[in-house]
């Protein structure tokens, strides 16, 4: 009978809620957002009791407090702050994200086939640094490093193309660019130091010498031998001090 409410729709819901969550847990950013976005779209449509409706949002609820906060979601998009119980403005957040990683995609295949560090690559190895690129992209890091540790060529072609973006960035006062862009390359690749480096100098640059000193401290967790991380490390300090 149609119109008929079957527990069993909720159910699947709320399964596919637990599956957003593990993407999560994996850094899987973008599909995590668009398995959410899926959810919100049929919680519009799907006809449930209101006792399952009521646990369905508060479980989304939970849910957005757990993307809200969660590193890889903050390190893409800063800090959020969703509005309990407003489906149909959540929905339309999500959509836009969405959106922005997929025009952010288009940007970054551009950028590579521009950059001066891809010039002389062949068409081979340039198409596998963009089955590298694309998940990073969408914030899917899991998936990247994945690929990344099975194409170790393609993976350093891909961070030299990042860092040489990131510098671009820098040079051109276009400081939040270079953070995130040093970041995407740290997700695909998170014991390089010179990327922290990098990324240090972009921060002091843009003045914000906290942030410098947090990021430097991380490269030399990596390598405690960087005598050039060392050498930033101090003089950072000594502007703290």
């Amino acid at each position: 009978m149609q119109g008929e409410i079957k527990r069993e729709d909720a159910g699947r819901l709320t399964k596919k809620l637990l599956e957003c969550r593990l993407h999560l847990q994996k850094e899987n950013v973008y599909s995590c957002l668009a398995g959410f976005r899926d959810i919100l779209e049929k919680m519009q449509t799907t006809r449930m009791l209101p006792v399952d409706e009521k646990q369905l949002r508060q479980d989304i609820n939970a849910f957005q407090t757990e993307l809200a906060s969660s590193r890889a979601f903050r390190h893409l998009y800063g800090p959020v702050t969703f509005a309990d119980d407003d489906i149909a403005t959540t929905l339309d957040f999500m959509k836009q994200l969405i959106q922005i990683k997929e025009e952010e995609i288009v940007a970054a295949m551009e950028a590579q086939q521009q950059d001066a560090t891809m010039e002389g690559a062949s068409d081979d190895l340039q198409k596998r640094v963009q089955e590298i690129m694309v998940p990073t992209e969408k914030g899917d890091f899991s998936t990247a490093r994945s690929m990344a540790e099975k194409d170790e060529e393609a993976a350093d072609a891909l961070i030299e193309l990042y860092n040489s973006m990131g510098i671009q960035y820098r040079i051109a006062k276009e400081f939040d660019k270079a953070v995130t862009t040093f970041k995407k390359a740290l997700f695909v690749r998170p014991d390089d130091e010179g990327l922290y480096y990098n990324m240090a100098r972009s921060f002091i640059e843009a003045g914000d010498w906290k942030s410098a000193s947090n990021t430097i401290d991380e490269g030399l967790k990596s390598n405690p031998e960087f005598q050039e991380g060392i050498k930033l490390q101090a003089f950072i300090r000594k502007k703290l001090i």
